[in-house]
Formats: structure tokens, sequence, C-alpha cells
């Protein structure tokens, strides 16, 4: 009996051995993590999206802020099958993307977003079925919103949803993020987007929310930068309203003297609304397919051929190297200029012309006869000098810097020497394979206009948070390579340009306006229409370039839209349209003139013509 009773004295004390040492295995060695395991089945943390900067006008005008929308969001770890078949069908998404979403989450008790913006229809279904859908919650999150809808889809751009490369490269992204896509949301993402904040929430064994946590302490969401743009609200609505009529079409409104831009308008357009949201496949299609390419920002990155807006450049590098001066004179226009055994046209026949005169008439034989005195090198030196075939800097992606042909570039295209001087003559007049965007000619006349002084256009002036201003954009300044007196001379003509020359279109009783027109050539398609003008002519004060694809001459149809800006631009008691009309043709597009002042002269556009 004594010898039973030891033997039991032993098992139990061998048992108790075992069970002390897995109690020491659970508790001490293991302990920590049993505790994480522990806090992850009772702890929830809840993410705070932090709303995304808003973006204003010169004026405090609202172009982009964040509205509340539903966001449907599933803790991966309680959510059974059953339920996930619910949940597809309630929100008519697949079964198999729905399972594809939470695939490489799965392990994770945090709620994973599964559908964003959610309408009142799906959160109301959802709700009602609650109780067979462990695990699925509603959350209040912010979404982008824009206001100025189509008028700003590329100067502002638009935000879009984050992909699953982007969001391994970024870990602070989670999924159904937005981040910006294009125009000044791509720009300035990492001021705009802010840093989401964190609280944490107690739950029951069967997932239910109890109450926050005590012995967390919430982070805060901290919210994105407020960006305060150059853009002047009136004056982008009123270029849009002005561009209804034309399918393809591009403004650029610039102040000369900080290169402040106030109005950025590329058509066709979109709405930038339409990324908030699943895209269905037809609204998809009919963008993508779309010859006239509405994704495709116009101002700053499709390159023209400036046509005679170019002339002035042609002009300064002559005069500057001294091939020519206000009083000289080449063989008379008699409506074209032989060259070898091929006669290069102009649009009429000038007779003979001195400098001013051949500006404002637009004579393309002078021209053609200064580009040969100067030669291709010297043409491409001098325009890369003031700018064109460069990027001018706005803080904007997508610029492009255009092209001025080389001797280089035009013998890798053409072979060796094989391209001859028909491609100066063309040089000379803006034609050819010289390109530039309305961007880079409104910056360029800005600095011709203001005596040489080229300034780095720019579309955000003020950086806010939390309502104290934390940086402001500061001119930048380069002078061009001219003398005053050529700039002088070509100002003059300029102004002659409008005041009896081929720009007749842009004059405006009330204030003296200087430009070029340009016809670009576009073979097989009808020609493109350039005007490029600044106001006032003697101190000007802002520039616009104006570009209307196959719509035929500048003077009749691009000079008198920039007419109508300049004078809004110094109206400014006088109100744009709210919205486009888009039965507006551009002569009904003018807004009215204030009361006691004088009446706009409507000035037919001349018949002078320029290639």
């Amino acid at each position: 009996m004594a010898a039973r009773l030891t033997r039991l004295t032993q098992v139990l004390m061998v048992l108790l051995g075992i069970l002390s040492a897995r109690l020491v295995q659970l508790q001490v060695v293991q302990g920590a993590r049993y505790a994480r395991l522990s806090d992850r089945n009772r702890i929830r943390k809840l993410v705070l999206p932090a709303p995304r900067g808003r973006i204003l006008d010169r004026n405090g005008v609202l172009l982009a802020d964040t509205r509340p929308s539903f966001t449907v969001a599933v803790v991966p770890t309680e959510l059974t099958d059953s339920a996930l078949s619910l949940l597809a069908w309630l929100l008519g998404i697949p079964e198999t993307d729905l399972r594809q979403q939470l695939g490489p989450v799965a392990m994770f008790a945090s709620p994973v977003n599964v559908k964003r913006d959610a309408s009142i229809d799906e959160v109301a279904r959802v709700q009602e079925n609650s109780f067979r859908l462990p695990g699925v919650h509603i959350r209040v999150d912010p979404v982008r919103n824009y206001p100025g809808s189509n008028s700003y889809c590329h100067v502002i751009g638009h935000i879009g949803e984050v992909s699953k490369e982007e969001l391994k490269r970024d870990t602070s992204l989670r999924q159904l993020d937005f981040i910006g896509r294009a125009g000044i949301e791509a720009q300035y993402e990492t001021l705009l987007r802010g840093r989401d904040g964190s609280e944490y929430v107690e739950v029951d064994a069967r997932g239910q929310e109890v109450g926050p946590l005590r012995e967390k302490r919430p982070e805060p969401d901290v919210p994105g930068r407020d960006l305060t743009m150059t853009i002047d609200d009136r004056i982008q609505r009123l270029a849009c309203r002005l561009l209804m009529p034309y399918p393809r079409a591009a403004i650029v409104g610039m102040e000369t003297r900080t290169g402040a831009i106030i109005c950025l308008v590329s058509k066709p357009d979109f709405n930038p609304n339409i990324f908030m949201a699943p895209i269905d496949a037809s609204t998809w299609d009919s963008l993508i397919s779309n010859p006239s390419k509405p994704f495709y920002n116009r101002t700053v990155t499709a390159g023209y051929p400036p046509g005679s807006t170019m002339k002035p450049v042609i002009a300064l590098g002559a005069l500057r190297q001294g091939q020519l001066n206000r009083h000289t004179r080449f063989q008379p226009c008699t409506g074209g200029y032989k060259y070898g055994n091929r006669t290069f046209k102009c649009n009429a026949a000038h007779g003979s012309l001195d400098l001013v005169g051949a500006i404002a008439q637009s004579c393309n034989t002078y021209f053609y006869q200064a580009g040969l005195r100067l030669g291709l090198d010297s043409l491409t030196a001098y325009a890369r000098e003031v700018g064109l075939g460069r990027l001018t800097g706005i803080d904007m992606p997508g610029e492009r810097p255009g092209n001025i042909p080389s001797r280089e570039w035009l013998d890798k295209r053409y072979g060796k020497n094989k391209w001859g001087a028909g491609s100066v003559l063309n040089f000379a007049i803006g034609q050819g394979e010289v390109t530039a965007t309305p961007l880079q000619m409104a910056v360029l006349y800005a600095a011709i206009g203001s005596g040489g002084r080229a300034v780095r256009p720019y579309l955000v002036a003020r950086v806010d948070s939390a309502g104290q201003t934390i940086r402001t954009a500061a001119p930048d300044v380069r002078q061009l390579p001219t003398r005053p007196q050529d700039l002088a001379v070509v100002r003059l003509g300029l102004e002659r340009v409008v005041e009896y020359g081929t720009g007749t279109g842009a004059r405006i009783g009330e204030i003296r306006i200087a430009g070029k027109t340009g016809t670009a050539q576009n073979p097989p398609r009808p020609d493109h229409a350039w005007f490029v003008g600044y106001a006032p002519a003697d101190e000007p004060e802002v520039v616009f370039a104006v570009l209307v694809e196959n719509a035929g001459h500048g003077g009749a149809v691009s000079a008198p839209i920039a007419g109508q800006l300049i004078r809004a631009y110094f109206s400014p008691a006088v109100e744009s349209p709210s919205a486009p009309d888009t039965t507006a043709s551009p002569a009904e597009a003018a807004p009215a003139s204030e009361p006691g002042t004088r009446p706009l002269r409507q000035t037919p556009a001349t018949e002078n013509r320029e290639w």
C-alpha cells in the first residue's frame, strides 16, 4: 500500500512538473507573444483618414475640397465565407474580385476598405443585414470634390486609386486610397495628402465594438495643406466659355511681371469628379477613344508650329546681329518669294516694307529674306536663348519643350545636309519642324513686352497650414539676350499689328494692346489659329496666348478671344458667368460693359492673312 502511494505521488509530481513547465513556457517564455495575440483579438485599430488639402483661386474661390462619403470596410479575420458572398451581392461586386481584395490582407484584424463612396442604397442594404455580416463596418470618410468641374480638369488635374505597385512602394498608402494623378494634384501630392490618424477600440468575442481603449491614446489625423493658386476663377471660366464653340484649343493667361498664371484652359475637357467612383466601361471608352484626347493638356504638352508668332524672334535675332534695323527694306513683296525653283508664298502682295511694317502686316517675304541672312545656326541658337525649345519650369507635370530644329537634328531626320534652304525659310516664319507650346509663347511675349525681363511661370502662390502661411512663391527672373533699342522696334511693330495690321480683331477701345497673329499650316487639315498679345502696350501687366486648332486665321478667330479676355482682366467689376453657356458664340460670350463706360468697339477682323 505504501509503495502504491509512493508511485502515485511520483506520478502526480511529474504531472505537476510538466504543468508547471508549460505554465512557465506560456507565461514567461512566450508571454509577450500571446499577449500580442490576445490584444489582436481584443483590440482593433481604426484608421482616421485625413482630409485632403483644399485648393483655392487667388481670391479664395474654392476649386477643390473634400466631402463626406460612406466607406464599406471589412475585418478579414472575422468575415465568414457566407458573409463574404452576401456582401459581394449587396455591393454589386463580383465575389472573386472581393476575395482578391481581401486575399493579401486576410491575416490582419484591422479593417480593410472594400468600397469607397458607397451609395445610400448600398449602405442601407449592408446595415439591414449587419447581423449576418460579422466584421463589416460602415465609416464616413472624406472624398475629393471639384466644384469647378470641367473648368479646371487640366490645371488642377485629378486623383486616382492607388495601384498594387504603389502600395508596395509606399507603406503609408492603404488599399482604395487616392493620390494625385495629374496637374496640381500630382505636383503637390505630398503637401495635399496629409497624414492619417488612428484610434483603438475594444471588441468582444463576436467582433462587436465595446468602446474606446483607454490604455492607448488616439492619434488625430493631420489634414493636408491648403494651396492658394494664382488662377483667377472669373477669367478661367470666361476663357472656357469663349472656347466652347471649338473642339480643340488652348488659352494661357499670365501676369507679365510675376509669372503668375491667371488662366490655363485646354479643350476638350472632362469632369474630374468621375474618378471618385468606379467608372462605367462606356464612359471610360468614350474618353479614351476620343480622337481629340480630352486628357491631353494642350497648354503645356502640345507643340504647335508657332506660325507668324515666331517673327518677332527672327526680328530680334537679326537686330542683335546687325543684319537689319528698323528701316531695312528687302526685295519688295509681290505675293511670294522665289528661291531656286520654288516660290514660297506670302499672304498678300505688300510691296516694299520696313521692319515695323513687315511685323504689322505679317509679311512672309520680308522674313524669308531676314531668315536667310541669319542662317540656320544663328536662328537655332537665338531661339533657344530666348527660351524656345526648352521647359519653362512651371510647377505642373507633363510640360514638354517643343522643338527648335538644329543642324544636327535635321541631319538625323533627313540625312547629312539633305534638308536644304527650305528648312531655313520655314523656320523664319514659324513653320516646318519648329514647334512651341502656348505656355512658351506666353512667357516669351511677356518678356518682349517687359523689356526683356523673362519670368518663370507658376501656379501655386501660397501654401497654408492651420490658417498660417508657410510658403509664398517668389518670381524667378532672367534677362533675354536683347538690347533695349531692338525691343523698342519689335514692340512698336506688335502694337501696329493690333492698331491696323493683322490683329485688329483684338483691338478694344479702352486699352492699347500689342500682339501677333499666326496662321500655322497643318496639312492636310485646316490651319491652326494663333494670337499672342499683352496689355497695356506700353507697360504690360498681362499676356494671353490663344491657340485654336484647325480654325483658320489667327486674326479672325484667336485675336477677338484675346481681346475679350484682356478687357475682362482690366474690368474686375464685370462678372463672368458661373457656368459655361454651351450655346454662346465667342462674340456673345463677351461680358457686358460696366454702366457709364464706353461700349466696346467691335472691329471686324482684317482680311490680311499670314501663314
